[in-house]
């Protein structure tokens, strides 16, 4: 299938990449969701430590996030549909491996491979879209995808824990390798084809990192990713849990009830957005006006959650995670901002330094409740370490609004012609 203009620009690959796309997204999301909920059968089954539990649970980001600058590379070398078909067949593999694995070791190993299959399953779905969809649209795909994301999250939580209980866990993983096997073919038969706009030969296409670090905008969006983004991200897949069992006194089943309405939310936001995106969201200017508006409201709610403590319900967090829904556009608008050659770097840089801030933020945020906890207890640990990363949160929007002012004012006098003023929007210019 070749990749033509017409295509592009009436929205048939959109709804590829929608479709097929999504389906290996929320099929990643829902594999990395998947550990914590089978957390106890893992833990009884190999006398698993609170440590190896978390080794295992961690190992998934660390080949991820490792993963990211060559992915971005190789899908500006060698294209999306190749890529993704090899990582998407690593990721079924990982599966299999994992359902037959017998001792820490290889569950281990399999779930290192497990982050390396998944590493392309959203930036190539967004550089794809960045290559092969008009810019209209390019901000519902990324809505949607992110939908199919929280799908999978939601997927990963009490639905794989009653099929695992029904069927046994290496039943859940053998199908979920299948499932990844399938979308792989879906995409080595139906991606269209097209020519690689990167440059040949491993060094070139490395260097190409170098144009994008030197770029300053690069890093303001990238600092806006690294801590509002982050913090969003770690908040969510994390502590909101911790903060209802050990300060709001839920038990173990009712956090979980309650994650899962927050995902639902979740869910039903970027549905709503990637419909109504168009309408207010279509250019890279349509999506920095959103972060600046926006940003502030869950900086604010974050700041309130802090406050009210043990009286933070689930429903609050809710609330900052839907205020927070605008950093999602990031990703795109970083793609519309690069060069379509190093799209793919681009987004995958952005992407690096995402989930390396997901894991600063959750190491971070333990280590200041587990050493204040002593001294402050429970609740006030809690609070102090979540109001650090509200004051965080601030610093990102700064450095983020020193990279994209605001359009000046100027009044100019026309005073020769008509003796009055006319006031004339300059727009900042945009950084090569």
């Amino acid at each position: 299938m070749e990749l033509k203009e017409q295509d592009r620009a009436n929205g048939q690959l959109g709804i590829f990449v929608l479709v097929v796309f999504a389906a290996g997204y929320l099929l990643s999301s829902q594999l990395r969701g998947v550990t914590a909920a089978l957390a106890a059968m893992f833990t009884a089954e190999f006398s698993l430590s609170s440590a190896q539990l978390g080794l295992l649970a961690g190992s998934y980001f660390v080949s991820f996030a490792i993963m990211q600058l060559p992915m971005g590379a190789l899908l500006d070398r060698f294209g999306v549909r190749l890529v993704l078909v090899v990582s998407l067949s690593v990721a079924a593999l990982s599966c299999l491996l994992f359902a037959n694995s017998s001792s820490f070791n290889g569950l281990f190993g399999a779930r290192l491979l497990s982050g390396i299959g998944v590493s392309a399953c959203l930036i190539a779905p967004l550089t794809a879209a960045r290559l092969w969809t008009a810019a209209a649209q390019q901000q519902r795909l990324n809505s949607w995808m992110l939908m199919a994301g929280a799908l999978g999250l939601v997927l990963g939580t009490l639905p794989s824990e009653s099929l695992a209980t029904s069927f046994g866990w290496p039943s859940l993983f053998v199908a979920l390798g299948i499932l990844f096997a399938a979308v792989a073919l879906l995409v080595a038969v139906k991606a269209p084809k097209h020519n690689p706009q990167g440059t040949t030969g491993i060094r070139s296409f490395f260097l190409g990192y170098k144009n994008i670090m030197s770029t300053s905008y690069t890093w303001k969006i990238g600092a806006l990713g690294f801590f509002n983004y982050a913090i969003l991200v770690a908040v969510q897949t994390l502590w909101i849990g911790p903060w209802l069992t050990q300060l709001r006194g839920e038990d173990a089943r009712g956090a979980s009830l309650e994650l899962l309405f927050i995902n639902i939310i979740m869910l039903v936001t970027f549905l709503l957005m990637g419909y109504l995106s168009p309408k207010f969201n279509t250019s890279a200017q349509d999506a920095e006006r959103l972060l600046r508006r926006w940003t502030p409201a869950s900086i604010t709610i974050l700041i309130v959650i802090t406050i009210m403590g043990d009286k933070a319900d689930w429903y609050m967090f809710a609330l900052y995670c839907v205020t927070a829904w605008p950093l999602s556009v990031t990703h795109p608008l970083v793609g519309q901002q690069s060069k379509p050659a190093e799209a793919g770097r681009a987004i995958a840089f952005f992407n690096l330094l995402l989930f390396v801030g997901v894991f600063i933020w959750q190491w971070g945020f333990g280590l200041l409740v587990s050493a204040m906890s002593p001294t402050f207890g429970v609740t006030q640990s809690y609070q102090i370490a979540l109001g650090s990363l509200a004051a965080f949160s601030v610093v990102g929007y700064w450095v983020f609004l020193s990279a994209v002012p605001r359009p000046r004012l100027i009044e100019l006098d026309a005073s020769v012609s008509h003796g009055s003023k006319t006031r004339a929007v300059i727009a900042p210019a945009s950084e090569d």
